[in-house]
């Protein structure tokens, strides 16, 4: 890499304005420019529960399409829909991109990203206002479904396990009342 060449991973978590693109990314880059662009998928929480991504996956396909006909003009341009996890897709994309810095762009973007991001070494740049801040409780139960948390495993089986003792419990209560209803009891 020469010292004129920038290699940027963007980072596109939900929309941006084309023309921000093109003005922050490309603007007043020095030549060449390269740039991977990753659109994370946005899963809302009723599709994670469901698991239905397919549609978040096409979403992202499209976004990221969408920055690299914005930045084509200007920029060699790549890019790919990644994973729901940022941190996860930009380790995916640093795999086989040699990036020179991190832009995040979206308005689905957490303030905490950056702080996170800092573990890869890049300089960081944020287009925009970072969306809202997410509750600790929203952050935790992220992690621990991202498998974060060393104790994912454990606290999965024991909260499956105490769900299911639950609904024994309440069946169990169920037939017992019909037992006692009908006289059988």
């Amino acid at each position: 890499m020469s010292d004129e060449e920038r290699n940027v991973l963007l980072l596109l978590i939900g929309d941006v304005a084309p023309e921000l693109l093109h003005e922050q990314v490309a603007g007043s880059a020095p030549t060449p420019l390269r740039v991977h662009v990753v659109a994370p998928t946005v899963v809302g929480p009723i599709d994670w529960l469901a698991t239905a991504e397919d549609d978040a996956y096409r979403r992202a396909e499209v976004r990221a399409l969408i920055a690299e006909w914005t930045l084509a003009d200007s920029a060699e341009v790549e890019g790919e829909a990644g994973e729901a996890d940022p941190l996860q897709a930009v380790e995916d994309a640093l795999l086989s991109f040699p990036a020179s810095e991190i832009v995040i762009a979206g308005d689905r973007s957490d303030p905490d990203l950056e702080a996170a991001l800092a573990r890869f070494g890049l300089p960081i740049t944020r287009l925009g206002p970072a969306g809202g801040r997410r509750s600790r409780g929203y952050r935790a139960l992220r992690a621990l479904a991202a498998g974060d948390r060393a104790a994912t495993p454990f606290v999965l089986f024991v909260g499956v396990n105490g769900a299911l003792l639950l609904l024994g419990v309440v069946l169990s209560l169920v037939v017992l009342s019909i037992l006692w209803v009908s006289g059988n009891l």
